[in-house]
């Protein structure tokens, strides 16, 4: 273990810290930082919502009670984790500004957050060009409405963690251009004695006109190709299909789905809920008719996802007993009981996970080799084949048992998982904790 710390801190954390420091990796992991409240409370009422999953025998007195009050308290949830990319586009915008604020005090971190926003809602309507001209997209179907160009589901889709890549990116992209408007002068100055608030605004308007003149031409030259940015993001996934039969295939898509959360993107949604759920669902019926398939069901939630995505419910712990810093202490405190049901919104967002370059390498390593487990285990019959649907939510070990018709030996797997995942992000999870904890004492 000594030498593994010293290869790390000698070797590969050097580099990594260089990344860290980055002006714009640092607005993004601070962007993910404020965006912790909303998780927690969104994951809070996430969680009543699937109390009777849960607990199954007590489904009817929850149904009775509780959940009569769903469509009030559901807002909650809607508003928050299905909000996040709204919070993202602001608060990288924000972050973004202020750290360019220390050589250029004319800038508004205030008004290039606004700014941020409005480049991302410039995203959200699907627009086609044809022949005819250009028409908004109207489109119904089983899942999901898209009504006059806006996909909605419970909330507008492309607000929550699918939208986020994209809210990153018109964020800076708004900030770039705020920046250059302000060092060529291209701005309305309003004259001494003229409140704050009004000068801001008029400051802000020549930005804004040509944040909407690029985006409308970026919009423009992709709706010609039936397609806008968040279109563009999904359509190399989509070979993805065809991965489900082979172990190197599942490799695949577990890689495609934590490179993709790494850097901002809801990889469990744009792969896993778009491409290969239905192949899952498929699967498990043959297996309920007697067919041999291993990835099927929720195998992800049974033996990977421990926590949600990257197997973080190890990370979590790490953080409950082992931190040194606050930050990660208190965050541990408080993700520990949304990890217990895979819902890990609060890390990934929080630690965070997303663009740290400390995290992000047992977040993508922990995955695969957790699927590899699974997968050997179940083709050499250690385990029995999934033959039951679960609920997501289903917490370590539950998941497994009822997943596989009640077969112990699919809770041993899921715990040598945990085990596993403990171990592989100990030792980033300990630079990083130094790190911070350093960073604590010295303020």
């Amino acid at each position: 273990m000594n030498r593994l710390f010293q290869f790390l801190e000698t070797k590969l954390m050097p580099p990594l810290n260089k990344v860290a420091n980055l002006r714009l990796i640092r607005a993004i992991m601070q962007a993910g930082i404020i965006t912790v409240p909303f998780t927690i409370v969104g994951s809070i009422f996430l969680i009543i919502n699937n109390l009777p999953q849960i607990i199954p025998p007590l489904a009817p007195f929850f149904e009775q009670t509780l959940l009569k009050f769903s469509p009030l308290y559901s807002v909650i949830t809607t508003m928050s984790i299905g909000s996040l990319a709204i919070f993202y586009a602001l608060a990288t915008a924000y972050y973004l500004t202020e750290s360019y604020r220390q050589e250029d005090k004319e800038l508004s971190s205030f008004v290039a957050a606004i700014l941020g926003l409005f480049a991302f809602l410039l995203t959200i309507i699907q627009v086609d060009i044809t022949n005819e001209g250009a028409q908004l997209i109207q489109q119904t179907n089983d899942t999901s409405i898209i009504y006059n160009g806006v996909a909605m589901g419970a909330w507008v889709t492309r607000f929550g963690g699918i939208g986020i890549f994209i809210g990153i990116l018109t964020a800076i992209l708004a900030t770039q251009i705020y920046r250059f408007c302000l060092r060529k002068k291209l701005t309305i100055r309003m004259p001494e004695g003229v409140p704050d608030g009004v000068s801001k605004s008029f400051a802000s308007l020549i930005p804004a006109i040509f944040i909407a003149f690029t985006m409308l031409i970026i919009n423009g030259v992709l709706a010609t190709f039936h397609t806008d940015l968040h279109g563009l993001l999904s359509k190399p996934f989509e070979f993805v299909k065809e991965l489900t039969g082979s172990w190197l295939g599942i490799v695949v898509i577990m890689l495609l789905i934590h490179l993709l959360w790494a850097v901002g993107v809801h990889g469990t949604a744009i792969i896993k809920n778009s491409f290969i759920n239905p192949i899952l669902l498929v699967s498990l019926t043959e297996n309920i008719n007697g067919g041999t398939n291993i990835f099927a069901g929720d195998f992800t939630n049974m033996y990977i996802f421990l926590g949600g995505a990257g197997s973080t419910l190890g990370l979590v712990l790490l953080m409950m007993f082992v931190a040194k810093s606050d930050q990660l202490k208190i965050l541990g405190r408080a993700a520990i009981l949304p990890g217990l049901f895979n819902i890990n919104e609060p890390v990934i967002f929080g630690a965070p996970i997303v663009y740290n370059p400390y995290l992000i390498i047992p977040f993508i390593v922990t995955p695969i080799v957790n699927v590899s487990i699974a997968y050997f285990a179940t083709a050499f019959g250690f385990v029995n084949k999934i033959i039951s649907g679960i609920p997501w939510i289903s917490p370590i070990g539950i998941g497994a048992f009822l997943g596989t018709g009640g077969d112990y030996r699919a809770v041993l797997i899921a715990l040598i998982n945990l085990a596993i995942s403990i171990i592989i992000y100990y030792p980033f999870f300990k630079i990083y904790d130094g790190k911070l904890y350093a960073e604590q004492q010295k303020n």
